[in-house]
């Protein structure tokens, strides 16, 4: 066996390791109140984990394979201090176990959280570091690919919303038993998914965001609407974002129809389910409503999500201005980095437009005022985007 199969595959020479360890490690991390709680969230899996595998003392294997149980299809598992092993299956609704793969980057999550749990206990020479070193899986990351929805799509989702909405309430009006309540119900979902609608494709606003907002959150100041957002990773509003006065007006036609009468520190949107009904909506809750909208007006791609729909927003900004600052600063994006993806439309009408004005140059078409408005576009750029179009022309021309 060489020395690093030996490392592997060894005891820690150490004190009996101690899943108390956890709460210590938490109540010593300065982070905020999220971030903590993901950190317990995590820690209480591996802890689950470490029962469900009957592991005392893990050693530097076992880490990889609690990685690769996350990557792999396996049984949703939890603490259960009551049961015999401390711990049990996760269970749907027909009281079977649930099976479950996590996506790379919560793997990653996972592991980044055991990772600096045992870097903290290496430190204070309470268990040795048998994560370090240890890769979670490669996140690919895709935003240059997400589907950005056209002004067209944008307003037939928006009609085919206000359509099924109309159809649904016609529905409810027939039935034969609680009539005046179906009919509430189906009006109050459709107002509340319009008015979601609104605010991701319009506003820009997270799913996460919409679900946390109250509805002291939205004012209205000198005529101009705001909503007070959550920012990501926050935990009280911190940022304000300016709603159109047409958003603003179907969130209070919203408002106005719920049968919870809301106050100010109600939920701005709540669930109507009959177990869930007047409790906040949840985020997933949101996506798939959003997810079904856009299936019903006939966007059924697997690259369309809710998310979606704040990435078409990012990009008709962009689109408008030609100014990547005022794009980050509408769209909350604290990298700038991260505001960047929505100029992979410019570059595509960029290359676009090169390749038909070289078709014109050869043929001898005459050059119109498109010629105008691709010089309008090429200004735009970037140094690196201006570089791979040359690279584009040269290798056409």
């Amino acid at each position: 066996m060489n020395a690093l199969a030996e490392y592997q595959t060894q005891t820690p020479a150490v004190a009996k390791f101690s899943t108390s360890l956890f709460n210590d490690f938490v109540a010593f991390i300065d982070r905020g109140q999220k971030t903590t709680q993901t950190y317990l969230t995590n820690l209480r899996q591996f802890t689950a984990w470490l029962k469900y595998a009957e592991i005392v003392n893990p050693i530097r294997n076992d880490i990889i394979n609690y990685r690769e149980w996350l990557l792999s299809e396996h049984e949703g598992i939890a603490l259960n201090p009551d049961s015999v092993n401390g711990w049990t299956y996760r269970t749907g609704r027909n009281g079977n176990p649930v099976k479950l793969s996590c996506k790379p980057n919560t793997v990653a999550q996972y592991l980044r959280s055991v990772c600096q749990f045992f870097r903290w206990t290496a430190a204070n020479n309470l268990y040795p570091d048998i994560a370090a070193n240890i890769h979670a899986p490669k996140v690919k990351h895709d935003n240059h690919h997400k589907d950005a929805l056209t002004a067209n799509e944008v307003l037939k989702i928006e009609q085919s919303i206000e359509t099924t909405a109309a159809k649904k309430a016609e529905e409810a009006a027939g039935a034969k038993r609680d009539t005046a309540g179906r009919i509430q119900r189906a009006d109050e979902q459709g107002k509340r998914l319009y008015a979601i609608y609104l605010l991701t494709v319009n506003a820009g606003c997270r799913t996460i965001e919409i679900s946390r907002a109250n509805v002291k959150d939205l004012e209205t100041k000198g005529g101009q609407a705001w909503l007070y957002i959550w920012g990501k990773g926050h935990a009280e509003p911190d940022q304000k974002k300016p709603i159109a006065p047409e958003v603003a007006a179907a969130i209070k036609d919203y408002l106005q129809n719920r049968t919870d009468k809301p106050t100010g520190t109600s939920p701005l949107f709540v669930a109507t389910g009959n177990r869930s009904g007047g409790k906040r909506i949840a985020p997933t809750t949101i996506s798939k409503m959003l997810k079904k909208a856009m299936q019903g007006a006939g966007y059924d791609s697997e690259r369309l999500t809710a998310h979606s729909l704040r990435h078409t927003a990012g990009t008709a900004v962009q689109e408008l201005t030609g100014d990547l600052y005022t794009t980050q600063k509408y769209m909350r994006h604290s990298n700038p980095a991260t505001t960047e993806i929505y100029l992979h439309n410019e570059t595509e009408k960029a290359e676009a437009g090169i390749a038909q004005q070289l078709y014109n140059f050869y043929h001898g078409i005459a050059q119109t005022d498109s010629r105008g408005k691709l010089d309008a576009i090429i200004n735009r750029l970037n140094p690196m985007q201006l570089e791979q179009l040359a690279g584009i022309a040269a290798a056409m021309a």
